[in-house]
């Protein structure tokens, strides 16, 4: 997954990066079903609160999720845990969408003869 941040303190530590890349890891292998996803992370810090927003394109739908803490980290983990939540509700429409179309019977052309 490609990850795009605006607004983070260029130097994360080797701790949080390496957290943050494992959640987004985990987030790329329940949506690459359909080629890469690339999610946009803006953070903004307001006294002392950074607050988090991830973005990820996913089936025609914008994912959105926002996290605010006074930790980048937990806030960060907290957006990245309501866009895993949208998404397997998303992913769930759309295999519940695609999967109930009407397909041809077999017993319905024996029935004909």
């Amino acid at each position: 997954m490609k990850v795009v941040y605006k607004g983070i303190p260029p130097k994360l530590s080797a701790a949080i990066q390496k957290k943050l890349d494992a959640r987004f890891a985990k987030l790329g292998k329940l949506l690459d079903g359909r080629g890469e996803r690339g999610a946009h992370v803006v953070v903004v810090q307001e006294r002392q609160q950074y607050c988090a927003e991830v973005t990820i394109h996913f089936y025609d739908h914008e994912l959105v999720g926002n996290g605010s803490d006074p930790d980048l980290l937990n806030a960060l983990t907290h957006a990245l845990s309501k866009i895993e939540t949208q998404a397997v509700k998303t992913k769930g429409k759309w295999r519940e969408k695609h999967r109930r179309k009407d397909a041809p019977k077999k017993d319905a052309g024996k029935a004909a003869d």
